[in-house]
């Protein structure tokens, strides 16, 4: 079902606009300088100013869908995701089935970890334009991601039949070969990738990483070599090119690569380990010696780091055990522990504030969402108990914002959306909470008391 909800919600995230339409009932014409500027900072990387910029432009076209999607992406590249998402599902209220709103709506749940929900919405980029390669291809890059890798050559596949000359859709068909240990094919279809974009420093890299796997140093070292050459600054390639060299007793180039690697990120351990064999072959005892005690550190600290968040996970397990188990002391007491282990466990606040809120003791709860959303900005949960603890405490304005983040990043949270609409009702704002119980009732139709709430906001007066 669509609906003025998202509009709504729209609205309220992002800096006023003005949607209403002038006296005569004509719309009013966007100075083109105003998008002009708008797409000329987002190309430039200012994104900021061009989030300004673009809403200047709205005021004046509401319902341009190209600057809705471009605003999104602007967001985006702030990772300021509930506005992003809002600005994609606002084109989408304007354009129905808009596939570049699809995708980057996709994108931005994908981004968010919530790959149910990217995966739903590109199954119906797929049905909506079932003649463009892109949604098939976003989705077989969504099933790698999660590792599901016959099912990301499936989609693929459907991508290829479409537009079987596309380099990029090759190299990640090529890679989910590769991880089904399936090398004849994905050098065929890296070569396929590479003779179509000579310059794929992707495609160089894995295609690389095969050779090097197969001891073809001749073929791994011209690979590594042209992926540096590409991409002189990113560190990936450069280590796999130094990996090979210091295998081939190359050791002083290796060290040199490793070194520039080391400049930029001197905490790498793996960088750190191969340098100090690269130092060792390379008859420098003493500077192998260094890094060797630099390593030993860097690995205590990643270990006790691991060990740390391991334990504390499992911590949180056991504190929401207790808690279920209606021991809630029992699990404040553990989820005090996990936070000494892991500071930055969001999980842990996210238990400790729902916790709270269940013993009525609303202000600390809010705190502890609140931190939780210092370690995960985008938590639908931590924003979902953040909403229910500031109702509590008096402020439905800042509830309805934080319980309207919670509903676009999770759409499917039928809770957040009943809780949303009482929020409304508070505010007098019956339209939103008729919406927002329609949505609870389209996710949860069976619930009694979502549909005994919509009868009764539905009624006049």
């Amino acid at each position: 079902m669509r609906s003025t909800f998202t509009a709504g919600i729209t609205l309220a995230l992002l800096l006023p606009l003005s949607a209403s339409r002038p006296a005569t009932g004509q719309d009013p014409v966007v100075p083109a300088a105003s998008s002009a500027e708008a797409r000329a900072l987002l190309a430039a990387g200012r994104f900021e100013e061009a989030i300004v910029s673009y809403h200047s432009a709205l005021e004046g076209a509401p319902d341009d869908t190209r600057l809705w999607v471009e605003l999104g992406e602007a967001y985006r590249s702030r990772f300021r995701m509930a506005e992003a998402i809002a600005a994609f599902r606002r084109t989408l209220e304007i354009e129905p089935g808009h596939e570049l709103a699809l995708l980057a709506l996709a994108e931005s749940y994908r981004q968010l970890s919530n790959f149910n929900q990217a995966k739903r919405v590109l199954e119906e980029a797929i049905a909506t334009h079932p003649e463009s390669a892109a949604p098939p291809f976003a989705l077989g890059r969504l099933f790698i991601d999660l590792q599901l890798y016959d099912e990301a050559a499936e989609a693929l596949q459907a991508a290829l039949a479409i537009d079987p000359d596309s380099a990029t859709i090759r190299l990640h068909f090529g890679i989910v070969h590769k991880s089904r240990d399936e090398i004849e094919e994905a050098i065929a279809e890296l070569d396929h990738a590479i003779r179509l974009e000579p310059d794929n420093a992707v495609a160089h890299y894995f295609r690389a990483s095969i050779y090097a796997d197969r001891n073809d140093a001749v073929r791994a070292l011209a690979d590594a070599e042209r992926v540096v050459e590409l991409e002189p600054d990113k560190t990936r390639g450069r280590f796999l090119l130094a990996t090979i060299l210091v295998r081939e007793k190359r050791c002083a180039e290796g060290a040199e690569h490793l070194e520039r690697i080391l400049a930029v990120k001197p905490d790498d351990t793996e960088s750190v380990s191969l340098l100090a064999r690269a130092y060792h072959c390379s008859g420098r005892p003493e500077k192998a010696a260094e890094v060797r005690r630099r390593f030993a550190e860097l690995a205590k600290r990643d270990h006790t780091e691991r060990e740390s968040g391991v334990q504390a996970d499992h911590l949180v397990r056991e504190a929401g055990e207790n808690a279920r188990g209606g021991r809630p002391n029992e699990a404040l007491a553990l989820l005090q522990q996990a936070i000494e282990q892991d500071p930055d466990n969001e999980g842990a606040f996210i238990q400790l504030a729902k916790i709270l809120y269940s013993a009525g003791r609303f202000q600390i709860a809010r705190e502890a969402a609140e931190q939780a959303l210092i370690h995960a900005p985008y938590s639908a949960e931590a924003l979902y108990v953040l909403g229910l603890t500031l109702g509590k405490l008096g402020d439905p304005e800042a509830a309805r914002e934080a319980l309207m983040q919670a509903t676009l990043i999770n759409p499917v949270d039928s809770e957040a959306f009943f809780h949303l609409s009482q929020v409304c009702l508070e505010l007098d704002d019956r339209e939103s909470a008729v919406e927002a119980l329609r949505r609870a009732v389209d996710l949860e139709p069976g619930d009694e008391r979502y549909a005994r709430a919509l009868a009764s906001a539905s009624e006049p007066g």
